[in-house]
């Protein structure tokens, strides 16, 4: 980020158009001078440590509790902000809009997005262009979660593409019944992370603060995004992480009945020292003095008996006091005198006289009200249900119509017609009395109260609340379509179940069930489950139950499905389960009972007792529901008859052919391609008892493509046919096979969900690191990475980290670099709700990364800075335990391998014995385990200290280098170095371990290069010749060091010490043994054309001595 900032063109401090630009004024009627509270009273403690945080410039979150009125907003205002260069940003969550996720962050995201741009207008083109290509994946996410971001970046994009998501209208157009079949949108996690990238981003040039008023009506995915945040800027993992102060303001009552806001703090208050917990409580008498005495600037002497009969009728709430002086002012208890220019006020026992508003301070300035025309009664009224903001377009629309019933209620014949400019007036006079506040620069109006808001709303005639909800649920719903606002759609919602809720009405219960589903959908599409699950709930509730499969079948089968699948994703198996129960019992066809069925299958996956076996046995059973046969068991040559069948199917003969084919579009056929490839072939590779059906389901799924066209699923079978034939010693074919499958890719769509990433993911690890050579990989790899984060497939990119991480380590790139990168992909990992064990391998990286690069006292332990190998085997059990272990076994061996520590190795060995002949799903960790299986069993086969252990070992490096030499000969580049080391190994002289050398150097293997070398340095030092041990110690020091092994290399340097000299340390690589540079491509084809006959596997070490000199 930081090659990108924009230092030089400043952030100007423009604060909250609601909040910050209102004067805190008590009164202003003329009577005598305004009374304005610009101090804040009683709170010096609480701003002492604002201003610390201001002027620290600290990362950090400040939790606000406090009730209504005790001046929370207030508070994180005062701080010195504007005066320590920080940009202040807030936003407030609504009752009204709990509905709607990520109302209150996406508002202050834009507000801070158009902040930056106004404030970088006159920026380099090229500098733009770089900002937004570092954030392109976050904002391609965003602009479908947040539409309005579009409209920000798009002003100076300067030709990088974004690609615009689907506008209200085509999610909610009738008809649409393919929507909820869509793939929800991004996965919490990444929307989360992307929030957080964004954020950081832009207070990496300017320190933010992030202002969130009323927690409490936060929506659970909104939540989920505050603690990833909260979490960053309270620990600051990243060294060079930017400033972010995070503050939260809440009730506490109100927090309570919010599960999901109440275990989200709760959680947030265990981050640290940088946590900050502030209790506002209402004010004591000595503070109400100050304040009374400051406003009619008098000694507090005389004001404190005032003070006393104030503190009783208020109770001593800031917000209650500032409303009864202004009650009291208008009833001239305190006046002015023009003589004297000073406040008198008369007998405090009159003062007690006047109406307690500690509890009812809404209703006595809501009494007011009665003085305001009725135009403006009727405006406050509906804009009551309209939330904290008025949108004055909505009542613009809404006062069109007159109903004479509600005549001086909810309508009114003055303002029928009447358009914005004539709202202002009606509003402004509101505005007069304290009851709305206006922004000056913006002209928006808003309630300055909640519980005046609540007053307003109670004025409306009980058996007229309902009818109000339904026309403005109806009218939102319209103008949201019509406008493409989606606060208006979940607004709609909002208003229509309030109108359920007051009357049951079964004549609209089914629009009011249409409404949720529909705003439901639109959460889903936005990665925001908790709250379309909410929605769905609703929608069920709401809708006509009697005779509903019958009356109303397509929305009852929209909502239960749609109920039965979200339900599921957040973890409700029973209910889900239930609810695709209800649809396969009363579903008229197949295909609409299909998801149903999906829901079923995976909630059976989903049990403790999970079993690929059955998995496979359901998915059949499914299949043969479509009339889909699958052979009981294969007859010798099945598989080339059917290759052939297939070939014949292609267009043309050829695989190319496919490009010409239409989409797929019938729908049985799509729900066949979903079953074989996403269910059948994934479950089957793990299967004990059906492995033979992955390579079926492919086939079939090819031959389903030829007949109907190409859907979605068509790339990931062409990659899953292509890793069967990798396994079957086909790489030629299974390369052409992935190079086809990431070229259909490109047909598909990408959307939020899409699963082009995936694809590219499984092709690297599964086909190109046996074909390729791995420093090719990883850029396929990190494109994989950046389309998950773009399609919103948080734990995707995750996977797609690991396999990077695996093939990082095996290609010998520089350790310290990838050592910094898992820091920050560690917090991705816990920000996306990665799995604990898919965490805990990239901890098992770092760690062994942190053991070659420092002097350890036991370098094959993996316990230090990062983690301890104990420690986490006890938080993972049965199966993810045995995972766990396995991985930490492996890169213990390394680790034994490397060190040259061969006790642990031994026990490494026997660990991993079980391993030995398992080829894992990704065939790239195969690959890791048996290269250091096979350097270590021939090392052990003339170190261990009995003759049985011996030959067992010289046994498995025999047969590692049986293996690597077939993968070699069958085209494999990876797996010439692995060969040529093992061969020098097995049989270690001076010619072979130079030509391993070589072949690591080639290919840039710079870890294996020094491995060699110092393994070189050994067998000359057994022999007890000085020269050749130093030279080649030497060298394998300096490529030690080049990896970034500094805690092997200084090993190696006591251990070498009686040989080497001062000189041949600072000596640069032997030219004989340069060339680590990457081969190029026609390079990397003449590895092919080897003399397959010196590789002789078993040979033993040749007579020819001069091989030693």
């Amino acid at each position: 980020f930081r090659r990108f900032l924009l230092p030089f063109f400043p952030i100007k401090n423009t604060q909250d158009i609601f909040i910050c630009e209102i004067m805190n004024i008590i009164a202003d009627d003329g009577k005598g001078p305004k009374w304005v509270t610009n101090e804040l009273y009683g709170r010096k403690d609480e701003l002492k440590l604002l201003n610390s945080l201001a002027e620290e410039k600290t990362s950090s979150v400040v939790l606000l509790e406090g009730g209504e009125g005790t001046g929370k907003t207030a508070l994180i205002e005062q701080g010195e902000w504007e005066q320590n260069d920080w940009v202040f940003v807030s936003r407030k969550f609504e009752k009204s809009l709990s509905a709607e996720p990520y109302s209150a962050l996406k508002g202050a995201l834009d507000h801070l997005v158009t902040i930056w741009a106004e404030n970088n207008k006159t920026a380099a083109v090229c500098q733009m262009k770089s900002f937004l290509k570092v954030l392109q994946a976050d904002v391609d996410l965003l602009i479908n979660v947040i539409p309005g971001i579009f409209r920000i970046v798009e002003k100076f994009s300067y030709g990088v593409c974004f690609s615009k998501g689907r506008s209200i209208r085509d999610l909610t157009r009738s008809g649409d019944r393919h929507f909820a079949e869509e793939k929800v949108g991004g996965d919490s996690g990444a929307i989360a992370a992307a929030f957080l990238r964004l954020f950081s981003f832009l207070s990496s040039a300017k320190p933010i603060v992030l202002s969130l008023a009323d927690i409490h009506y936060a929506d659970a995915s909104s939540m989920e995004i505050l603690e990833v945040i909260a979490q960053t800027a309270a620990t600051n993992p990243i060294k060079y992480s930017s400033h972010l102060l995070l503050a939260m303001s809440y009730r506490k009552a109100l927090l309570e009945k919010n599960k999901f806001a109440s275990k989200t703090i709760k959680s947030i208050e265990n981050f640290g020292d940088n946590v900050h917990s502030l209790h506002l409580q209402d004010f004591d008498v000595d503070t109400v003095n100050q304040m009374v005495a400051s406003l009619v600037n008098a000694d507090p002497e005389e004001t404190l008996p005032v003070s006393i009969v104030m503190h009783k009728k208020t109770g001593g709430n800031p917000y209650a006091i500032s409303q009864f002086l202004r009650i009291a002012r208008e009833k001239d208890y305190f006046t002015f005198s023009s003589m004297t220019y000073k406040w008198d006020w008369k007998d405090p026992e009159l003062l007690d006289s006047y109406a307690c508003i500690s509890d009812n301070v809404a209703e006595v300035l809501a009494s007011s009200m009665g003085k305001l025309c009725t135009a403006t009664q009727v405006t406050l009224k509906v804009s009551s249900c309209l939330g904290k903001v008025i949108p004055k377009h909505v009542l613009v629309e809404y006062f069109k119509t007159f109903y004479e019933e509600e005549k001086g209620h909810t309508t009114c014949e003055a303002i029928i017609g009447v358009q914005e400019h004539g709202l202002e007036p009606l509003l402004d006079g509101a505005c007069k009395t304290g009851i709305l506040v206006k922004s000056r620069s913006e002209g928006a109006y808003m309630w300055s109260n909640d519980r005046l808001q609540e007053a307003a709303y109670d004025l409306i005639p009980a058996q007229m609340r309902n009818q109000l909800h339904k026309k403005l649920g109806m009218l939102l719903w319209r103008l949201g379509l019509q406008e493409d606002e989606e606060w208006m759609i979940f607004m709609a919602a909002n208003q229509m179940n309030k109108y359920a809720e007051l009357r049951c009405d079964a004549s609209l219960g089914n629009e009011v069930a249409e409404l949720n589903l529909q705003a439901g959908k639109l959460s889903l599409k936005k990665g925001a489950i908790y709250p379309a699950l909410d929605l769905l709930v609703n929608a069920e509730k709401h809708m006509v139950i009697a005779g509903r499969w019958t009356n109303s079948y397509d929305l009852t089968l929209d909502i239960l499905t749609t109920l039965a699948e979200t339900s599921f994703k957040v973890g409700e198996t029973d209910a889900a389960i239930e609810a695709a129960r209800l649809v396969v019992d009363n579903g008229k066809t197949l295909n609409d009972k299909f998801r149903a069925y999906i829901v079923l299958l995976e909630g059976k996956m989903a049990q403790n007792d999970k079993s690929y076996d059955v998995g496979v046995e359901k998915t059949l059973e499914l299949l043969e529901l479509y009339g889909e046969k699958h052979p009981k068991k294969f007859f010798p040559g099945q598989k080339v008859v059917e290759k052939a069948k297939l070939k014949k199917m292609l267009p043309g003969g050829e695989l190319d052919g496919l490009l010409e084919l239409p989409d797929m579009t019938d729908e049985t056929a799509l729900h066949i391609q979903k079953l074989l490839v996403e269910y059948l072939a994934p479950y089957s590779m793990f299967s004990t008892k059906y492995t033979t059906l992955r390579w079926f389901a492919c086939v079939r799924a090819l031959k389903n493509v030829c007949k109907f066209g190409i859907s979605p699923e068509s790339p990931m079978a062409i990659i899953q046919l292509a890793n069967h034939m990798i396994r079957e010693g086909h790489y030629k074919e299974a390369s052409e096979y992935a190079d086809f499958a990431l070229l259909l890719i490109e047909r598909i769509p990408r959307t939020l969900g899409s699963n082009h990433g995936y694809v590219r993911m499984v092709a690297s690890v599964s086909v190109y690191s046996v074909v390729r050579s791995f420093n090719k990989c990883l850029n396929e790899l990190i494109e994989g990475r950046n389309e998950c984060l773009r399609a919103g497939l948080a734990r995707e990119s995750i996977s797609t980290i690991i396999a990077y991480g695996a093939v990082y380590l095996c290609v010998g790139l520089p350790i310290g670099a990838f050592e910094s990168d898992l820091v920050a992909y560690l917090e991705e990992g816990k920000s996306f709700g990665a799995a604990y064990t898919v965490q805990q391998v990239m901890l098992i990286m770092r760690q062994t990364i942190l053991n070659l690069q420092h002097y350890t006292n036991n370098p094959t332990q993996l316990s230090g800075l990062a983690m301890d190998q104990e420690t986490e085997l006890q938080k993972v059990e049965g199966h993810a335990r045995k995972m766990t272990l396995r991985d930490i076994n492996t890169h213990r061996l390394l680790l034994s391998v490397v060190f040259g520590d061969w006790s642990t190795a031994e026990a490494m060995m026997e660990a991993l014995d079980e391993y030995v002949d398992v080829n894992d799903a990704f065939l790239l960790r195969t690959h890791f385990r048996r290269c250091y299986l096979g350097l270590a069993g021939f090392a052990l086969s003339r170190k261990a200290k009995t003759a049985k252990a011996r030959k067992k070992y010289l046994s498995i490096g025999k047969k590692m280098l049986k293996y690597f030499t077939t993968d070699m000969k069958l085209g494999s580049v990876n797996a010439y170095p692995i060969v040529s080391m093992l061969e020098a190994e097995e049989s270690p002289s001076k010619e072979k371990y130079d030509k391993a050398i070589k072949a690591c150097a080639r290919l840039g293997l710079v870890h294996h290069e020094a491995y060699m070398c110092e393994r070189s340095a050994g067998f000359f030092d057994d022999q007890g010749d000085d020269g050749w041990s130093e030279f080649y110690a030497g060298q394998a020091i300096l490529l030690y060091g080049e990896w970034g092994a500094t805690g092997k290399a200084d090993r190696l340097t006591e251990d070498y010490s009686h040989v080497l000299t001062r000189s041949s340390l600072r000596e640069s690589v032997n030219s004989s043994l340069q060339g680590r540079s990457r081969y190029s491509s026609k390079e990397l084809d003449s590895l092919r054309t080897i003399d397959w006959e010196s590789f002789s596997v078993g040979s033993e070490l040749g007579n020819d001595d001069s091989s030693l000199l």
